[in-house]
């Protein structure tokens, strides 16, 4: 466990000096913003931008006419591009907010007014708002070319292994929800800066997979992969939101910079980031086959999301949640169903634990469901289901190979932390004395998979004319601290103080393997890469340094204060400066991911007459192999845990019958203040694993997969005696004062 003083990025960040893409801009540089349909299906008729080109300041109006890009899947094999968002819409619009011109002006204010101007005259279409009205029978169609709502239904598992044993079990116990819509709500929404320069152009953008990106905007403009390069500024928060979705809205800029020479500056504003930037939304249904004593021995399970008004990477979200049931529990028959349909709402993506923080929220509450109806206690039944090392390496019934992790201790360790049987005992003296402020426990045991696209991490190192080492291992900066880490890995490897080296932000143009950062990968992958990377440069440099000081290459050593001498020959040295241009470079490949693992435990208190929830406690146990850093870890678990107790009590994106948002401003979707939440009480235990050198396995999202279930639970927990079997998320105050009353 390291114990690494500070990070690196901090200074910049906290003194103002970091550059967020909303800050950038350059000589010349005009702004692009977007016209946005205020209908969620219609076709267009007719685009009348006359008012707005007179506007002084405005450079011009565009079309997806004008513009002559080309609409790329998000999902290869899952999202064809025929129902793939445009960059502009082209003829038709499918959501509400759906971008259908774009300006060019001198100033933000003026781009603002000048969108209010443009004139389009929309044909209404009967929406379609929701999973039920997308599936009915003879619904009309999202996309009239796709000749269906659902973009895809996945089975796996053994259906008739699953059904039979369900036929002669003990017990079955059925648990139906719905895991709500939500917004990644970072600080800074998709912005940046596009600069052209001759028939190339360089795209500043916030965004978190610059390797794809650059190969999809290149390929939206039909130009030569090489006629652009992206580079990455400090990222203002992603969670997955920046992973595509608007990102193609640069290529519109990067068009309109190229036919106008001139650069472009772009940022969405927070209505825009609540309209583009949304995430789950799945309805599930689930039964657990189990013997008297608690032992789940089959399941069944049906998922179906609503992915909004184009097939994104919200589409191959049900696949994830498919492959990670059962979880961390000891359950082998199982069979799967899921399904991703569109809808005319907002096109869903990435957000923190994609598809994997809703099959932990469902087999949660269907464990939970379990031992209401057996009548045993919430953690027993945990304990009798979990994985145990014994039953590792284990092959998932989705075909996942999962490495080990402690999840029984990890269940007991939270018990123990939180002090389980103390609260039990609390409990029911306040039931007994008749006490409105009704105690709930809640728990999630919870596994993940991490690293698992593209698991093959690229990096580079170079010395550079200073005499410094800059490593690129192509993690986008999003505020996990991974420059500190690959700085402090590199220094290790090298054998330097880490003044001497820096973890640069990705540039395609510079290294093209930039893949970024998502799905839990830059511990375990981008560290690896980096230390690989730092040992063969150290190889590079002791060849060439043995040349120069005619000595043998064993005798050769980098020495702290960045020189390269023979050892045990002080005098003899070369500084680092002398070597600049020396580089390399390497690609660690994991193969497979990594699987961790723990508990999360939640303590609630429930006003009995207004619902109100307050949140006493949260205890997260997290085994993620070896920790790199604690304070850093500790930091990933409590911000994650913080957005999933957001999911749990206060968030959620909503529409009204005919496809209209209802929750467009921050005064409307309730996201956390600290004030909302306790101190999350962070532990770790740790299994390494040995799929990568550095025994690491990924955290990142473990918060938001295992706090929403943890705290759903603790509150239908506490509500128990009043007859209250479930509650749908967030339990708001409305929703759990109605409980209350149906179950009186």
């Amino acid at each position: 466990m390291s114990t690494w003083e500070g990070r690196v990025e901090d200074f910049d960040l906290l003194t103002g000096r970091s550059r967020f893409g909303g800050d950038l801009s350059a000589d010349g540089a005009l702004w692009l913003a977007f016209v946005r349909s205020p209908i969620a299906r219609a076709t267009i008729a007719e685009i009348d931008a006359s008012a707005a080109v007179a506007l002084d300041g405005v450079a011009g109006v565009f079309t997806a006419d004008d513009l002559d890009l080309i609409t790329q899947p998000e999902v290869e094999s899952v999202t064809p591009a025929e129902i793939s968002r445009p960059p502009l819409a082209k003829g038709s619009v499918a959501y509400v907010g759906e971008a259908v011109a774009a300006v060019v002006a001198s100033s933000e204010a003026v781009a603002a007014d000048a969108c209010e101007l443009v004139e389009v005259d929309y044909k209404s279409l009967p929406p379609i708002s929701d999973l039920d009205a997308a599936t009915a029978r003879k619904a009309p169609l999202v996309h009239q070319s796709h000749g269906t709502n659902t973009v895809l239904s996945v089975h796996s598992g053994d259906v008739v292994a699953a059904l039979k044993e369900m036929a002669i079990t003990d017990v079955l116990a059925f648990t139906a929800q719905h895991y709500p819509r939500v917004a990644c709500s970072p600080i800074e929404g998709v912005a940046g800066l596009v600069v052209p320069d001759g028939n190339r152009v360089a795209i500043h953008i916030n965004a978190q997979m610059p390797s794809l990106t650059h190969s999809g905007l290149a390929a939206t403009l039909g130009i030569d992969d090489d006629q652009i390069s992206l580079v990455v500024p400090p990222i203002g928060g992603g969670f997955g939101g920046k992973c595509d979705g608007e990102n193609g809205l640069f290529a519109v800029a990067a068009r309109l910079a190229l036919r106008l020479n001139r650069p472009l500056r772009l940022a969405l504003t927070r209505s825009e980031n609540l309209l583009s930037m949304q995430a789950r939304d799945q309805d599930q249904e689930i039964t657990l086959a189990a013997s008297r004593d608690g032992v789940v021995n089959a399941l069944h399970a049906e998922v179906s999301a609503d992915v909004g008004g184009y097939a994104g990477m919200g589409a191959f979200e049900p696949l994830q949640t498919q492959r990670l049931i059962p979880g961390p529990y000891r359950i082998d028959k199982v069979a799967v169903t899921a399904s991703a349909v569109m809808t005319n709402t907002v096109p869903t993506g990435p957000y923190r634990g994609p598809g994997r923080a809703e099959a932990i929220g469902l087999l949660e509450r269907a464990m939970d469901t379990l031992a209401r109806k057996l009548d045993l206690d919430p953690a027993e039944v945990r304990r009798r289901n979990l994985l145990r090392p014994a039953d590792f390496p284990r092959q998932m019934p989705s075909g996942l190979a999962m490495d080990e992790a402690d999840h029984l201790g990890a269940l007991e360790r939270a018990l123990s932390e939180i002090g389980y049987q103390r609260l039990r005992e609390e409990q029911i003296a306040r039931r007994a004395a008749g006490d409105q402020r009704l105690l709930g426990i809640g728990m999630s045991c919870w596994a993940d998979f991490t690293g698992r696209h593209e698991p093959c991490q690229p990096a580079a190192a170079r010395v550079t004319e200073d005499g410094s080492i800059e490593i690129d291992a192509g993690i986008a900066p999003i505020g996990q601290g991974m420059q500190t880490v690959v700085t402090n890995l590199a220094a290790e490897a090298l054998g330097l103080d880490p003044a001497h080296v820096t973890s640069v932000a990705p540039d395609t143009g510079r290294f093209r393997s930039a893949l970024g950062s998502f799905g839990s990968r830059s511990a375990s992958l981008a560290s690896s890469s980096a230390v690989q990377v730092s040992e063969r440069l150290l190889e590079e440099l002791k060849e060439r340094a043995a040349d120069l000081l005619e000595a043998a290459v064993d005798d050769i050593e980098l020495r702290p204060d960045a020189t390269l001498g023979v050892r045990g020959t002080p005098s003899a040295a070369i500084p680092l400066a002398d070597l600049a241009g020396t580089e390399a470079t390497a690609a660690f490949d994991q193969g497979q991911p990594t699987f961790p693992g723990g508990t999360h435990v939640a303590v609630v208190e429930v006003d009995a007459e207004t619902g109100q929830v307050n949140l006493l406690r949260h205890v997260a146990v997290t085994d993620c192999g070896r920790i790199l850093n604690e304070v850093q870890a500790s930091g990933q678990v409590q911000g994650g845990a913080v957005q999933g107790i957001g999911v749990a009590l206060f968030e959620e994106m909503r529409y009204d019958a005919d496809a209209n948002p209802l929750t467009t401003s921050l005064a409307d979707y309730l996201v956390p203040a600290a004030s909302d939440v306790p101190e999350v009480e962070t532990h770790f235990i740790e299994t390494p694993t040995d799929r990568n050198p550095l025994g690491t396995k990924g955290v990142g999202e473990s918060g938001t997969i295992a706090a929403p279930p943890a705290v759903q639970n603790a509150i239908i927990d506490a509500l128990a005696p009043l007859g209250v079997t479930h509650i749908d998320m967030p339990c708001t105050p409305e929703r759990v004062w109605q409980a209350i009353k149906n179950g009186e």
